[in-house]
């Protein structure tokens, strides 16, 4: 049995991909997943879905909720263990750990110069995402972190496939790419630093260079700071380069 939790949460069944009982019985199951093969104790999930206010009933209905979620994975994959639950699945079962073992393949064979092979598995640990982490889960500060933390690497990830482009010779093919990642997150200067390199190598040396002005334009406005020593040097190459 196979989940997505790189966008809506998914269960795969059989062939099919069905969604889970929305509201509560989601979030639980998110949870779960989010620890896969840990085992979640009743109360963590009680404060999951209720925070600091749980009703009375809360242990019996978060009970009532895992039977709802039983009725559509069966008995194997949720397992009742001690005070708590656990999701027992494969290395290759969620996508989220799919995702992020291509990514830590694909950084590897990016730093040895295997540029195509690091290219080819960025490109496909990036093609796993279908929009936010538990895109249709309810706010969880349970959640949070491990978004947040997948969100990072979806972000490093994107600019290491950038990078491996560019590597490959595909400069002209990356520029509309990295002007979308600048404006989706335009404080990581890495992508203003992949933008300016991939506009000199197109030949385009005035964007290049105001790209550099307009990082340097929302460091300031953001957080007072010039653009860091990256972006400094990579301005003065530009600028030293015949015109």
């Amino acid at each position: 049995m196979r989940f997505r939790i790189l966008g809506p949460v998914q269960v795969r069944v059989g062939r099919d991909w069905r969604s889970i009982p929305a509201g509560q019985p989601r979030l639980v199951l998110a949870v779960l997943l989010a620890e896969a093969g840990r085992m979640v104790t009743t109360e963590r999930l009680v404060d999951a879905v209720w925070g600091g206010r749980p009703p009375r009933t809360a242990v019996n209905t978060v009970h009532a909720y895992v039977l709802r979620l039983r009725r559509v994975l069966g008995d194997g994959p949720l397992v009742t263990q001690d005070h708590g639950y656990r999701i027992t699945v494969g290395r290759d079962d969620i996508d989220a750990e799919v995702f992020e073992r291509l990514v830590a393949h694909g950084c590897h064979d990016l730093r040895s110069g295997r540029t195509e092979s690091a290219a080819g598995r960025l490109f496909n640990a990036l093609a796993l995402w279908r929009g936010p982490v538990f895109a249709d889960v309810t706010d969880s500060p349970v959640l949070s972190a491990r978004a947040a933390e997948l969100d990072r690497r979806r972000a490093a990830a994107n600019e290491d496939w950038i990078r491996a482009r560019l590597d490959l010779g595909g400069h002209a093919d990356v520029v509309e790419d990295l002007y979308r990642l600048v404006e989706d997150q335009p404080l990581r200067e890495q992508r203003w630093a992949l933008l300016m390199e991939a506009l000199a190598l197109c030949g385009r040396r005035t964007e290049s260079l105001y790209a550099y002005h307009r990082a340097r334009r929302v460091l300031r406005d953001e957080f007072g700071l010039d653009p860091g020593p990256e972006l400094r040097e990579l301005q003065r190459r530009i600028l030293a380069e015949p015109a």
